[in-house]
């Protein structure tokens, strides 16, 4: 993830934005420990289901998270009818929240810090599969230098254990689950509008694609009115655009993957800007610097309520009084061509 300082055009342009369109960034803070067990780890039920179990008590910990009072109803046995066909299926929603299935690169410093991305994006952890065994366990931290995990396995010991101490390691694991997107009553009751595990890119290898995954959700009480999604080149210029309109309280990013080609970008550094706005006229906007470069491809994924701080989101810079007027004329012009 680009961490580098922003230039002091976009930090006027993020200020310019939110006096122009009254930004509302309203991310919801939990103030949620998962690694306290509150009865989230069990054991597998029988031989071969140590995907389902450790997938379970992910979306366990989920619920807890969410806030859902009967996230111990969660099981092996409540997730089997939707996630188990001779195998945990690659995809499947439960409870409103949705899993999906990825592999992790071949190599060992690569493989380490995907996981240690993942579980930062991730605190309800993910199902970590180690084919050489064959073996899965809920691998649910990154604390301290030292993997976490639950390992289903009725001969391992129980709760939340050093990744060394299971049957799984991070050299032999080749794939992964994860919670995609989540629609629980926590963010469906957040007043404000959020972003909810949206893919955005860190680096994308020159010519390759990117799939535009997650979804945007209104506040309770309103609905969508519109989702604009564009990369702007260094001088904030936009290069693609796209634009849907939008009667509802969630949209999926899906719908306009088609219309962001990451493929046809050229060697360099740009911007992904994601806006939102709602029925009552509030606004949102989500920027992230990437690059493309002949490297690795790698992307990460936000979610507004892990955001505490509201990074993405805007960034508060000094008011200088005697450039606004200009700033905010200008950018009124500048953001009619970007999705005019």
């Amino acid at each position: 993830m680009n961490t580098a300082a922003p230039s002091r055009k976009k930090k006027l342009l993020s200020l310019v934005l939110t006096l122009v369109f009254l930004l509302t960034c309203l991310p919801a803070a939990f103030a949620v420990d998962l690694n306290v067990d509150a009865g989230f780890y069990f054991k597998q039920s029988r031989g071969g289901t140590c995907t389902l179990a450790s997938a379970a008590m992910m979306l366990r910990r989920r619920a807890y998270f969410d806030g859902l009072t009967d996230w111990s109803s969660v099981t092996e046995n409540s997730v089997r009818g939707t996630a188990w066909a001779n195998g945990l299926s690659h995809s499947f929603t439960y409870k409103e929240m949705q899993v999906g299935y990825a592999t992790l690169p071949s190599s060992k410093v690569e493989k380490i810090q995907t996981l240690i991305t993942l579980l930062s994006q991730h605190p309800e952890g993910i199902v970590l599969y180690d084919r050489s065994q064959p073996h899965a366990v809920l691998l649910t931290d990154y604390t301290n230098g030292v993997f976490h995990c639950s390992d289903p396995a009725g001969n391992i010991s129980s709760g939340r254990i050093p990744l060394t101490s299971s049957s799984v390691s991070v050299n032999g694991a080749s794939c992964y689950w994860y919670v995609t997107s989540d629609h629980n009553s926590v963010a469906s009751a957040a007043d404000g509008l959020r972003l909810e595990g949206m893919s955005y890119p860190v680096n994308i290898q020159v010519g390759k694609g990117m799939a535009l995954t997650g979804t945007a959700n209104s506040a309770s009480g309103t609905t969508l009115t519109s989702v604009q999604v564009a990369i702007l080149d260094t001088n904030d210029q936009p290069v693609q655009t796209a634009q849907a309109v939008v009667e509802g309280t969630s949209f999926s990013f899906k719908s306009v993957d088609s219309q962001i080609k990451f493929g046809e970008l050229a060697e360099g550094t740009y911007t992904y800007m994601v806006m939102l706005t709602d029925s009552n006229g509030e606004t949102l906007c989500f920027t992230s610097d990437f690059t493309v470069s002949d490297g690795s491809s790698s992307t990460a994924t936000y979610w507004s309520a892990q955001d505490t701080e509201g990074t993405k989101l805007s960034e508060g810079i000094q008011q200088i009084e005697t450039t606004l007027t200009d700033a905010a004329e200008t950018t009124m012009g500048w953001l009619t061509s970007l999705f005019g």
